[in-house]
């Protein structure tokens, strides 16, 4: 019951008596002085307890206590009963305090440790710690809308009369045949309805490429070699089912199948952890342990680049960001919280409906050239029979045919294409398929779309749908909070359409949720729309991608370096500023197929292959970047690691893209020993002879080993970290100031280098020409190395100062004899004939083949020497042995000139070895052994303790990066050419 109003007036009265004492009150307390370190109010000037507590007796607190508080702050009056009232008032106040710290965790906890809940099931199970058989395959699927609508059967039109087509229609957003391949291979990931209960998933309901792995663990043991490396064998897969779609499905498979086995090896070489070993020398059990360790390991990192294309390439082209030339993306993985403070759900597990189910029948975009395919296939597993006399029956028999294919998967062809004597396609063969299926445009959505060949399809998605008793169309917009549909036409505009649907379901909300999807007008391109499907269908799969991914605790929680390892963590994230506005199919490409895109790594075939070529086109011309792209179709490049002798042209010609006066007077891109003769000897009488430039090494090494060490806790003991402190800083110390003029600074000043940033970039310039870049890098790789190159260049403009006119100015000064060795040996190169516009890139040749490759030879040899007679090491003849022992690199980058002797390793050995092609091999081998002779001259020089004193580098033997022998990661835990780290210890006292 509501109060009498009679009772308002006198409440009235009251409050403002009490406010009036209030008040009265807080005029005192302000006359009276207060704590300078008080808080006060803002705008008020009171003291800020005394607001907030004003503030709550508005909410609650009685007057009469307030007042008697402000008045008596000495002598509480405690009949006005102020602390009872307050912990009535605080108790709310206190839970409120208690729910947000404990919002602060999760509860109860989303995951947990132990190999258990490391690595995926096969079959999906245990995504969900607390709920294990959440999205798992083989349990039914989820209903996400109420049906309150009643659909009966037989008061619904005939399925095989709904069905009816047109002419093809391109897609208004260029996508490409190859878009809705890979769509098909994220739908058929999710989706393995049952033959015998349509309410089972067999697959389970994660983005775990189970087409690939197998749905269960007896589909998954066919897939694996189980050899100790965490191998499948050569391009297969699990799933029979995709052998019914266009071969481009399967060839984006067999790409994943190959990337799994890319990763396996880089983690079995890598070895992060120094667990695993070559499995010959393991037992049965160790070597089965090893192996499942690194299966599941590349397996999860597989599946993370499974999702990275998803949500970049493949959104891309959904939401149209690929014409704009943008690489935003959707990022649902992400932790946040909600206003209460508690975490937003995610890692929580995941359950496909049938309703989304309904969602991915594409028939309609199937392109002309797949529908031939589609045809030819029907054609023969029908025996000629007409598409519109084809039966379930019928159907059900070729599923039954279908399941008894040869067991061992390894002998699967498709599309006609045939296995290598290893098991594996050509390369050649796998991409032709994806190349055509890039040039084929993809067909539009609309109503009467679906190819003949796929009747069948339709009407048993109606009759599938209609017997799990699926919501309306307009029960399922009311879901996702979508204005429901009052006419047909408001459905379809077109009149046709909207007037033979009225006809066969007579009201609106008598639309059932497939036919109403599939034939819904399509969205118009616009920014924001690529895929342009039905109004609805764009809506909600959207959602779908958010609930799949943002779901899966192996894309959130456990999405860890700690179970990829930082390698595998690292390498399957998206990098929205790679080549290809962020595309990640490009690398995969790439990497699987490397000689089949061209060579100069920016290909569209590559980097945008789910839209047309001709479309690309037209967008690229639009943002201005066209001519950063090779539009034409790829042809194959030659294989094989490249001699210098074959491969000068190409290191010239990549210098020349980089270089001023395209690359003129580079000299060591072509072994000219004529120039290196020149600029030997400008050196030498520079700086005074050989020995000078020997004991410049010996005693700026001394310096840094001093300068840079540190004593060990508890005794006599210096360790230093012989790469990164001495090494590096000693060779690009040397180019720069001894040859080059620049002055090195230990702190972050304006237009200078460091010795670490300097040799970054004198680093990567080394790579870039000599080395082979991963082709899915290159084009990113070049323009950062024009940009560093001309910085640097401004650096070196000095030289341009020893034209002939200064060389006539500089013999009448008075202070030749003080000129700096840089000017000294800048003359020389002048009087001794190189041209003026030359000398800046033979200096950068300097700097570049004396200072990183120099430094890794160091390294190599030092490594060497710690593991053998480190007296003997400084001899002149044991350097080129060691050298020979440990070279830098393969023949990438090594004179052709065959030594006496045995060859120690698979590539012919020089007699000139790679870092002699810079200074020669006499003033080079001067270099290393002064350098070597300083640090083993310190007594007691050994390893540092535990891992610091060991190299930590990894064999690379796979065919991208061709030349490397060895690999490092660097700070960003790439792969890199170049040492980052060897801790050596010696002894406090004195060197000898």
């Amino acid at each position: 019951m509501s109060a009498p109003t009679s009772s308002l007036p006198r409440k009235s009265s009251i409050f403002r008596r009490q406010s009036r004492q209030i008040n009265t009150a807080l005029r005192q307390r302000m006359a009276s002085p207060s704590s300078p370190d008080e808080p006060t109010s803002h705008g008020t000037g009171l003291p800020k307890a005394l607001t907030d507590l004003l503030d709550r007796g508005k909410k609650g607190l009685p007057a009469v206590s307030l007042v008697d508080a402000v008045r008596n702050t000495d002598s509480l009056d405690d009949r006005k009963l102020l602390l009872e009232h307050a912990l009535v008032f605080l108790s709310p106040l206190q839970n409120k305090v208690i729910a947000l710290l404990y919002n602060d965790l999760s509860h109860p906890p989303a995951t947990y440790l132990g190999n258990e809940y490391k690595f995926r099931k096969a079959d999906g199970s245990n995504n969900n710690v607390l709920a294990s058989d959440m999205g798992k395959a083989g349990t039914p699927y989820a209903r996400s809308v109420q049906q309150t609508h009643p659909l009966p059967r037989r008061n619904m039109p005939d399925s095989g009369l709904i069905f009816d087509t047109l002419q093809f229609v391109k897609h208004p957003g260029g996508l490409s045949s190859l878009m809705f391949a890979f769509a098909a291979l994220v739908i058929h990931t999710v989706f393995r309805t049952s033959h015998t209960d349509i309410s089972i998933n067999e697959t389970s309901s994660y983005v775990d490429l189970a087409p690939l792995y197998g749905h269960n663990q007896a589909a998954q043991d066919k897939v694996r070699k189980r050899d100790g490396y965490g191998k499948l064998h050569k391009d297969v897969f699990a799933e029979d089912r995709l052998m019914l779609l266009p071969p481009a499905v399967c060839v984006l498979l067999v790409l994943f199948s190959r990337n799994h086995n890319y990763i396996a090896q880089k983690l079995h070489e890598i070895n992060e952890h120094d667990t695993f070993v070559d499995p010959s020398t393991l037992s049965e059990e160790d070597r089965l342990k090893q192996d499942e360790e690194l299966f599941q390991t590349a397996r999860l990192v597989n599946c993370g680049w499974f999702g990275t294309v998803v949500f970049s390439d493949y959104f891309s082209c959904i939401l149209g960001l690929v014409r704009e030339g943008s690489s935003w993306s959707l990022n649902p993985f992400g932790e946040f919280r909600k206003d209460d403070h508690a975490t937003f759900e995610r890692g929580e597990g995941n359950v496909c409906s049938v309703e989304f189910n309904c969602l991915y029948r594409w028939h309609a975009t199937t392109s002309a050239k797949d529908e031939k395919w589609v045809e030819k296939l029907m054609g023969d597993m029908f025996e000629g029979k007409p598409f519109d006399e084809v039966t379930t029956t019928d159907f059900k028999e070729v599923a039954k045919k279908l399941s008894q294919l040869d067991p061992d998967l390894t002998h699967w062809t498709f599309g006609n294409l045939t296995r290598q004597t290893d098991g594996s396609f050509k390369d050649e063969d796998l991409a032709k398929v994806l190349q055509d299926a890039t040039d084929e445009p993809a067909a539009a959505f609309r109503a009467r779309g679906t190819p003949p060949s796929m009747r069948l399809h339709e009407i048993l998605g109606i009759e599938q749908n209609r017997l799990w008793g699926v919501c309306s169309l307009n029960e399922f917009r009311k879901f996702l909070g979508l204005k429901q549909y009052a006419t047909f036409l408001e459905w379809n505009s077109d009149p046709e359409i909207a007037k033979t649907a009225e006809k066969l379901y007579g009201d609106i909300n008598n639309l059932e949720l497939y036919v109403g999807l599939q034939a819904e007008e399509a969205k118009p391109l616009v920014d924001g729309a690529g895929l342009c499907p039905g109004y609805t269908i764009s809506r909600a799969i959207l959602s779908d991608a958010i609930a799949l991914t943002r779901g899966d605790r192996f894309f959130t929680r456990d999405f860890t370096p700690a179970n990829l390892t930082s390698w595998g963590f690292a390498d399957c994230q998206r990098d929205p500023k790679a080549f290809g506005f962020g595309s990640a199919l490009g690398k995969l490409f790439l990497r699987t197929l490397p000689h089949e895109f061209g060579e100069n790594g920016n290909s569209v075939y590559a980097f945008f292959p789910l839209m047309t070529p001709e479309s690309m086109k037209v967008h690229l011309t639009k943002m201005g970047v066209v001519d950063q792209y090779d539009l034409t179709r790829p042809v194959k490049k030659a294989p094989g690691v490249v001699t210098f002798a074959s491969g000068s042209t190409k290191y010239a010609n990549r210098a020349a893209k980089i270089l001023d006066a395209k690359g003129k007077g580079f000299y060591i891109t072509q072994d000219d020993e004529k120039r290196r003769e020149v600029v030997v000897r400008a050196l030498t009488e520079a700086i005074g002879s050989e020995d000078k430039i020997g004991q410049y090494f010996y005693t700026q090494t001394t310096f840094l080993m001093s300068e840079q060490s540190l004593r060990m806790v508890g005794g006599d003991k210096l360790v230093v970290d012989i790469v990164r402190d001495v090494f590096k800083p000693l060779t690009v110390g040397w180019v720069a100031t001894e040859v080059a003029g620049i002055q090195l600074t230990k702190g972050s000043q304006h237009g200078a280098y460091t010795p670490a940033q300097l040799y970054d970039i004198l680093g990567d310039v080394y790579e870039y020409i000599f080395l082979s870049v991963e082709d899915s890098k290159l084009v990113n790789f070049q323009h950062k190395m024009q940009k560093g190159v001309k910085h640097l260049s401004s650096h070196l403009k000095s030289a341009e100062k020893f034209s002939i006119v200064h060389l006539v100015e500089s013999a009448f000064s008075s202070n030749r004899s003080h000129k700096k060795t840089d000017e000294k040996f800048i003359k020389r190169l002048a009087e001794l004939g190189v041209p003026s516009d030359e000398v800046n890139n033979t200096i950068l040749a300097i700097m570049v083949g004396a200072s990183v490759e120099l430094s890794l030879a160091l390294t190599n040899m030092l490594n060497i020497c710690l593991e053998s007679d480190v007296q003997s090491a400084t001899n002149e003849g044991r350097i080129r042995e060691v050298m020979r022992l440990d070279p830098t690199f393969h023949e990438a980058s090594i004179s052709t000139t065959a030594a006496p002797g045995p060859a120690t390793n698979r590539h012919v050995q020089p007699e000139i070895f790679s870092v002699s092609k810079c200074l020669g091999e006499p003033l080079t081998v001067k270099i290393l052994s002064e350098t070597l002779r300083a640090v083993l001259s310190y007594p007691g020089i050994c390893r540092g303790p535990g891992q610091s004193g060991k190299l930590s580098r990894f064999k690379i033997e796979d065919k991208i990066r061709e030349n490397l022998r060895y690999g490092y990661l660097d700070s960003d835990l790439q792969v890199s050419p170049w040492p980052t780290s060897l801790i050596v210890r010696f002894d406090g006292s004195v060197k000898q």
